[in-house]
C-alpha cells in the first residue's frame, strides 16, 4: 500500500471515531432545546413524517382529547370547530339543545334573538304559529 492509500485509511478511521465518539443519544438530543426545535422543524417539513406524528397523535381517544384541547386554545380553531359542528344537522340540533340546557346560554340566545326590530318580529311570527306536535 502507498502512501496515498495509508493516509485514505488513517482518514477514514479519524472520520469513524469522531462520529461514533460525538454521537449523541436521542435523549441528548431531546434534552437540548436547540437540537429539539431542529428535530421537530425537519419532521415537520417532511410530509411523510408529518403524516405519521398526526396519525400518532389521533390513535388513541387520550391523545385526540389532549391535541383537541391544545387545538382550542387558538380561537381560529374554535371558530372553525364550531363551523363544522353547525354544518351538520345532527350536531347543530345537539349544540341547541345544549345551549337551550344551560340558563345563561339560554339567556343570551333570547338577548341575541331579541336585540333588533327585525329579529324581534321574527320572534313573534315564529310564536303566532301552532307548537310542533312532537314525533
Amino acid at each position: 500500500m502507498n502512501g496515498t492509500g495509508r493516509l485514505r485509511i488513517l482518514a477514514a478511521t479519524m472520520a469513524i471515531v469522531t462520529a461514533v465518539g460525538c454521537g449523541a443519544s436521542v435523549d441528548d438530543m431531546i434534552m437540548n432545546p436547540t437540537t429539539k426545535d431542529e428535530i421537530v422543524q425537519k419532521l415537520l417539513t417532511d410530509e411523510v413524517a408529518k403524516q405519521d406524528i398526526m396519525s400518532r397523535l389521533t390513535t388513541h381517544d387520550q391523545d385526540k382529547k389532549s391535541l383537541a384541547d391544545t387545538l382550542l386554545g387558538d380561537t381560529s380553531i374554535k371558530v372553525m370547530a364550531i363551523e363544522h359542528v353547525m354544518a351538520e344537522a345532527g350536531q347543530r340540533t345537539a349544540m341547541i339543545q345544549k345551549l337551550m340546557g344551560d340558563a345563561a346560554a339560554r339567556a343570551e340566545v333570547i338577548a341575541a334573538l331579541t336585540a333588533t326590530e327585525d329579529q324581534r318580529k321574527e320572534v313573534q311570527e315564529a310564536l303566532k304559529k301552532p307548537i310542533p306536535k312532537p314525533q
